[in-house]
């Protein structure tokens, strides 16, 4: 009977639900119980000396920083402007992988930051663009909207934000799953795609700014129903205000940055509320010309001062790093892009804004070495994407540049159409380079949708400026190894991609009547956006330089493998071993 007893004890108690009140017994948060380093096995007379894996100590912290619109030459034009404590000690403590390629188009700001954290690319993981159009609706929908949620601590359409869109997990996920839910995982960036995508769906929380004439750091009801005390007293401090009523000028002497061009020239686009787009800029003037909007911040290096402010609120508000549980935080700059749009890769402005990132850094590095303990924490930084040239500029310089006129692309495509099928308004939709076809006329004609698609792809590659066109039939039902469609495909999702995908040629941007050929942006599956750095520092990680390719997607395996969790499930890519100590 004794016997009996024990094994009943054994199965059922003191474990699991309680079985008179049928309450499940939840996990505490707690530090993990310390491994012995040697073990007596049992039933010998000598002693086995055991090491733990290294999976078994895992970081404390894992940082993840994106910072947006980065290249990777940015490193070697501004290395003699860096300080000690940013970038190069990220370099000369830990691993540079230098050849990092985004294998996948469109290269955005949404599809870079969930493929960096799921591991995988849009054709899995849902996130084709940052404005996605849903052929079965035929309706827009942003990357990150929810229209079942809400703001909490903000309003407006701001707050109706979710990783509802994302159709696989990323490394935070896996890492709340790892540790029983006991991990926090935040997100923070001025973007709210850029905050809310690399937690997931079962991150603790995502933070964003919402802008007006406060401007304050917010979230929406799909992480909480109240902001946090420590938040509420961040936003308390007015910081966007009191960087909103300061001047913007070199950091360094003029003669230190690598100018290509004078600061005044016609391929910078002027900042909203200033005259030209030079240094020094009246920052308060833009501030009163946009109604004492907040809006300015996004462009202006306070922006990353204000992120850099919030993400150290965070790492001291929720003891970020502080028990043996491993926890996560996702840090997005985003005035980088924003800037870098402006007024292109070679302006002054932007090489001063990436020397006072460098400090940021530093800043954030010194806080965790405080915080968290040198050598507790893994920091890993990368971009979302890059940039090209302002083709304006590669052309006046005899490059091979220049703008597409999407209106003269567009009308190939009707009067194509239109000749083969009947007349009417064949191309419904144009979200940067893809295309929809009209269902109406496709029915009214008794048209094959297939050969429809593969009519305006011929159409498309008429032009001299269009390197291929491939149609959503033949991506779907395709395997491309290998070239421009191979990018292409991994990009594209039937339910939320165009009926024609177009690549243009290198160095060309969309352009139209009127434009001002100023600035610059992102998206092909050519090297100048593709081409992105990675840097490594800190626990479980090598010093070393990787020159060898290496896909974005092998990131989250990476952490994988140092923070002991499972791969996100959709992922494509390998562990670096080179960056692994």
């Amino acid at each position: 009977m004794k016997s009996v007893l024990l094994f009943v004890l054994f199965i059922f108690g003191p474990f699991g639900v309680h079985a008179q009140s049928g309450q499940e017994v939840r996990p505490v948060k707690r530090p993990r119980p310390e491994s012995p380093a040697s073990v007596p096995p049992t039933g010998t007379a000598t002693r086995a000396v055991y090491k733990d894996p290294t999976w078994a100590r895992p970081p404390k912290l894992v940082v993840g920083i994106v910072v947006d619109q980065m290249r990777v030459d940015y490193l070697y034009r501004y290395w003699d402007n860096f300080g000690p404590g940013g970038f190069k000690r990220l370099v000369g403590e830990g691993a540079f992988l230098r050849n990092v390629q985004y294998d996948y188009a469109p290269t955005h700001t949404a599809p870079g930051h969930a493929s960096i954290y799921t591991g995988s690319t849009p054709m899995h993981h849902g996130i084709v663009a940052n404005d996605m159009w849903i052929r079965s609706t035929g309706t827009p929908l942003y990357c990150v909207q929810d229209d079942a949620a809400s703001g909490v601590g903000g309003e407006g359409s701001k707050g109706q934000r979710s990783p509802n869109n994302l159709l696989a997990t990323t490394i935070s996920d896996e890492l709340e799953r790892r540790t029983d839910g006991r991990s926090k995982t935040i997100g923070v960036a001025m973007k709210d795609r850029s905050s809310i995508l690399p937690i997931g769906r079962t991150g603790d929380a995502a933070y964003w700014f919402f802008e007006g004439t406060e401007g304050h750091m917010a979230t929406s009801t799909w992480y909480m129903t109240e902001l946090p005390q420590w938040v509420k007293d961040f936003n308390a401090r007015g910081l966007p205000q009191q960087y909103l009523k300061q001047s913007w000028d070199l950091l360094l002497p003029k003669d230190r940055y690598h100018q290509a061009l004078p600061d005044d020239n016609p391929y910078e686009e002027p900042l909203a509320g200033t005259l030209r787009p030079t240094l020094p800029m009246d920052v308060k003037a833009m501030y009163e010309t946009a109604g004492r909007s907040t809006v300015p911040l996004r462009f202006i290096p306070a922006g990353n001062t204000f992120t850099t402010e919030f993400a150290l609120a965070a790492i001291a508000g929720e003891e970020l790093g502080q028990d043996a549980v491993t926890d996560l935080l996702a840090i997005s700059y985003g005035a980088t892009d924003e800037l870098g749009h402006e007024v292109g890769p070679r302006a002054v402005e932007l090489e001063d804004m990436y020397i006072r990132l460098d400090l940021e850094l530093a800043r954030l590095f010194d806080a965790l070495d405080s915080r968290v303990g040198k050598g507790a924490y893994t920091v890993m930084l990368t971009a979302d994407h890059a940039a090209v040239d302002v083709p304006a500029f590669l052309r006046d310089q005899q490059g091979s540049a220049g703008y597409v006129d999407v209106n003269d692309l567009i009308g190939r495509v009707n009067a194509a159409l239109s000749a083969r099928f009947g007349e009417g308004e064949w191309v419904v939709k144009r979200i940067k380079e893809q295309l929809w076809m009209s269902e109406e006329l496709i029915k009214r004609y008794g048209a094959d949708p297939a050969e429809v698609q593969h009519v305006a792809a011929d159409a498309l590659l008429s032009h001299p400026m269009i390197s291929d066109a491939i149609t959503a039939s033949d991506l779907a039902r395709n395997a491309y190894g290998e070239g421009l469609r191979r990018s292409v495909q991994r990009g594209f999702m039937p339910m939320r991609s165009g009926d024609v995908c177009y690549v243009m040629r290198p160095s060309h941007l969309v352009g139209y009547a009127g434009m001002s050929e100023r600035g610059t942006e992102h998206g092909s599956p050519w090297r100048y956006d593709t081409h992105v750095p990675v840097l490594f520092m800190g626990a479980g990680i090598g010093h070393t330089e990787v020159v060898r390719t290496v896909s974005i997607t092998d990131l989250a395996p990476t952490l994988a493998m140092i923070m002991g969790c499972a791969l996100p499930d959709a992922t494509l890519g390998s562990p670096v071993p080179e960056v692994l100590r």
